[in-house]
């Protein structure tokens, strides 16, 4: 009786063993080597996207609400004279905070409260951002936001990184390869990694009113397409 478990036992352990060998063949291909290609495609930024806001302290809640939809009505009508359509504006929020402020004693002196109201707008000539930027301080925008740049179709920067990364990945591939003595063939798996690595630069305009304003200046830079590929390729013996 012990021998026939021993047996069992010993045969369901191989039988174990078989499994995860097959598994293992399976998602690692023997004769292969695996690595990682990094590839980047640099290209100009086409739009442009920056938040402008309103944002009034009154101890009169009416007062703030009202002055700041004003104001707010004001900054989308000199964009739109500007070209920017109703559809490329969108609002981000609309904030009521109420604020206690305390004398000397501690005890509560008064209470204001601060309205906030924030559109971001989608600048699709990038040339004219600046402008975009001084209508709407000149109409009423006490705050900017969140100014960054990006590319509105990245395909063709994609597909450059792309094949900068399979190149990366071949080369690093023979590299092994060669100081193992052997020589890399078909690639077997592939997949890949895209990550657009768009820079935002940021900026915050403080409140107070704003005459006879130049224009700012604004540089787009570059941005650049990251991509990232693992390949495991065959391995054959060198000739």
């Amino acid at each position: 009786m012990l021998k026939r478990m021993l047996l069992v036992a010993l045969t369901l352990a191989l039988l174990v063993v078989g499994v995860g060998a097959t598994s293992a063949q399976e998602v690692f291909p023997q004769n292969t080597i695996t690595v990682v290609g990094f590839g980047t495609a640099y290209g100009e930024p086409d739009v442009a996207y920056v938040e402008l806001g309103v944002e009034l302290v009154e101890e009169d809640l009416s007062q703030a609400f009202n002055a700041t939809a004003e104001n707010m009505n004001a900054i989308i009508a000199a964009l739109e004279e500007l070209g920017i359509a109703r559809a490329d504006m969108q609002t981000t929020g609309v904030n009521i905070y109420p604020e206690d402020r305390y004398d000397q004693s501690g005890m509560m002196a008064s209470r204001v409260y601060r309205v906030r109201n924030t559109v971001r707008v989608t600048v699709r000539d990038i040339s004219t951002i600046d402008q975009v930027i001084s209508a709407g301080v000149e109409a009423g925008a006490n705050t900017i936001y969140n100014l960054s740049y990006g590319i509105d179709d990245p395909t063709e920067l994609e597909n450059d990184a792309r094949v900068d990364a399979v190149e990366d990945a071949r080369l690093r591939a023979q590299r092994l390869a060669d100081a193992l003595g052997l020589t890399v063939g078909d690639p077997v798996i592939v997949s890949e990694v895209l990550n657009n690595s768009f820079p935002y630069p940021y900026g915050r305009g403080g409140g107070g009113e704003m005459m006879e304003m130049a224009a700012q200046p604004v540089l787009p830079g570059q941005l650049s397409v990251s991509l990232q590929v693992q390949i495991t390729f065959a391995l054959v013996a060198a000739s």
